[in-house]
């Protein structure tokens, strides 16, 4: 497969999508690339999006939800995610700073949004056979098993969109081709 097998789809063309599209214009303003190539399957356009209000709803502030956005994204080296979440995250107030750290990849300077990056990371890269130590780290800097949780649905909902961005060959918005970013290593 590649990207043409999974085209960006309007109303016409995937009528079966129109709720995920009408939401998607609700809570984005607009009709992202990434609803568009998810409405070949309406259930995956529809279930990211409700998953992306649960997660809003979640016990982690709006600068914490970003971390674990932009970690994930960038772990899976998701050019469309982290253009987008990079822009988001300006735009919630996390800093300039963290930011690009977390598009590099590196350690951020708040000690508790750092622990939080690590233990996304652990999670990640242990896929959820994280160590007692790292679950502990993260509960000391002031994290409870709620966020732990939170945590992982945070993780679940990127992994649509990043992989869902890696096998269609999602198109970065314009709306925040600014923010746009390649995977190291990518051509």
């Amino acid at each position: 497969m590649n990207d043409a097998d999974f085209p960006l789809h309007d109303r016409g063309s995937a009528p079966g999508a129109a709720a995920a599209f009408d939401r998607a214009e609700t809570v984005f303003g607009m009709i992202p690339n990434l609803t568009r190539k998810m409405a070949t399957s309406p259930a995956l356009a529809q279930a990211y999006l409700e998953l992306t209000g649960l997660f809003e709803g979640c016990s982690l502030s709006v600068q914490e939800r970003s971390v674990v956005l932009l970690t994930v994204s960038r772990f899976h080296g998701c050019d469309y995610c982290m253009a987008a979440h990079s822009m988001t995250g300006r735009m919630t107030g996390l800093p300039d700073a963290a930011v690009d750290a977390l598009r590099e990849d590196r350690p951020l300077v708040d000690a508790r949004l750092e622990a939080l990056r690590q233990f996304v990371r652990a999670m990640l890269e242990k896929r959820g056979w994280v160590d007692p130590a790292d679950t502990s780290a993260f509960r000391d800097a002031g994290y409870s098993e709620q966020h732990v949780l939170d945590v992982i649905l945070g993780i679940g909902l990127k992994t649509l969109s990043n992989y869902t961005n890696h096998i269609a060959g999602t198109p970065v918005d314009e709306a925040f081709a600014h923010e746009r970013w390649a995977a190291p290593g990518s051509s």
